[in-house]
């Protein structure tokens, strides 16, 4: 199972956009996904976790389902104050490390910039290198996210960003 996670707990976020865009297109090639939006978890779960020794079963359950059960990640990590959100940070800090441990992750970066989250991304692949988790060496950064999308309908509409896409889940999928 692939678990894409939308990197920031931000309400209707560009980050959902591109996550729910990944699914579609995982879908479209038979995998089994599901998307992790951050801006669902439970408002207290940075103090109230299984690393403080508390049992928050909310997200346990989260952990569990999206964490432990899969095998491979897609993150979805958009620019806040040049690297990536807190939100991030405090959401794989809140869970024990030997839940992702050994698993593969793609990143992607997404800015309304013009970096499209290189150095979000840089500072993210020390996080994960640390937890033992392989990432693709080919980090997809997508800088003007904001212009390749339709927000009326909610979805990516720039092809070379799609067959861009394309390509890493693919990558993804024979790692």
């Amino acid at each position: 199972m692939i678990t894409i996670i939308s990197g920031t707990n931000r309400k209707l976020s560009n980050s959902s956009i591109f996550a729910k865009e990944i699914e579609a297109l995982l879908i479209g090639k038979n995998e089994t996904c599901k998307v992790l939006n951050l801006e669902h978890l439970p408002n207290d779960f940075a103090f109230d976790n299984e690393v403080y020794g508390n049992s928050d079963a909310p997200l346990n359950e989260i952990a569990e389902e999206y964490i432990s059960k899969s095998d491979k990640f897609v993150f979805v990590i958009p620019e806040y104050n040049g690297s990536f959100p807190g939100a991030l940070k405090a959401f794989i800090d809140a869970f024990s490390p030997d839940r992702i441990k050994g698993k593969k992750a793609l990143l992607i970066g997404i800015s309304s910039g013009r970096a499209g989250n290189l150095r979000g991304l840089d500072h993210f692949t020390g996080v994960m290198n640390y937890l033992n988790i392989h990432v693709l060496p080919m980090k997809v950064a997508i800088s003007h996210c904001h212009t390749l999308i339709d927000f009326k309908t909610k979805r990516v509409n720039n092809e070379k960003t799609i067959e861009l896409l394309k390509e890493q889940i693919d990558l993804l999928l024979t790692s």
